[in-house]
């Protein structure tokens, strides 16, 4: 069966597929994906799964468009959004944000806490962290391997020069804390404060909903399970 405009779609959607492998993310058109005015795009990155790229053309425009409905990742969202603006432009340069992205999570399992954190840039992980904290803060359960995620990625940052972060987190303490606007009233929430009060990195926080199906927020979480059973 012939779609409306099926050729225009497809052939659009197979040229921005072959733009996009060029900034790093592995894509290739969705063959049972075409529709009336309609082609899909089907988009990796790490060798795994993100979604689909909806590529549309308006006859009476005679222009194309995207959506991103189906990435649930804002960040993989708003690259993918910039490099279609970059083709339609005709700039060829497929250059990703160079912004430093850190997502961290904690765990309490078997009265061990576990703390996690995956690092990135543009959408290529740089490093990734786990590992087990010891028993004196295990009254403070998953919160305590939050915090240590967070330390434990500043400290790679440093090692490595980088000097401005966008750290994504699910406990609002991580924030409150870090900028003293929460009062630190025990020992492990006092260690973290002064530590991140100091620093010279610049930091970025962002709030996000824990397990609601945020690619990395949940590589986190399983960095940080691993660490607890480590």
């Amino acid at each position: 069966m012939n779609y409306l405009h099926q050729n225009k779609t497809v052939a659009k959607a197979r040229d921005f597929s072959k733009f996009l492998n060029k900034a790093d993310f592995q894509s290739v058109l969705d063959v049972d994906g075409t529709r009336n005015y309609l082609s899909k795009i089907d988009i990796h990155t790490a060798g795994e799964y993100i979604g689909k790229v909806n590529v549309y053309y308006s006859p009476k425009k005679n222009s194309y468009k995207i959506t991103c409905q189906s990435i649930t990742i804002n960040s993989y969202k708003n690259v993918l959004e910039n490099l279609w603006q970059n083709y339609q432009h005709g700039i060829t340069d497929t250059t990703i944000s160079d912004e430093v992205v850190a997502y961290v999570d904690g765990s309490f399992m078997n009265k061990k806490i576990g703390y996690g954190s995956v690092i990135m840039k543009g959408n290529k992980i740089l490093h990734e962290i786990s590992g087990a904290m010891d028993e004196t803060y295990a009254a403070h359960h998953q919160i305590g391997g939050e915090l240590k995620a967070v330390i434990e990625t500043v400290t790679w940052c440093q090692k490595n020069k980088i000097n401005d972060i966008h750290i994504y987190y699910d406990y609002k303490g991580i924030e409150m804390w870090a900028r003293a606007k929460w009062k630190a009233k025990n020992e492990l929430t006092q260690k973290y404060q002064a530590f991140m009060v100091k620093q010279s990195i610049t930091f970025h926080f962002h709030k996000v909903a824990a397990h609601s199906g945020n690619r990395w927020n949940e590589h986190a979480d399983m960095l940080a399970k691993k660490g607890s059973m480590s």
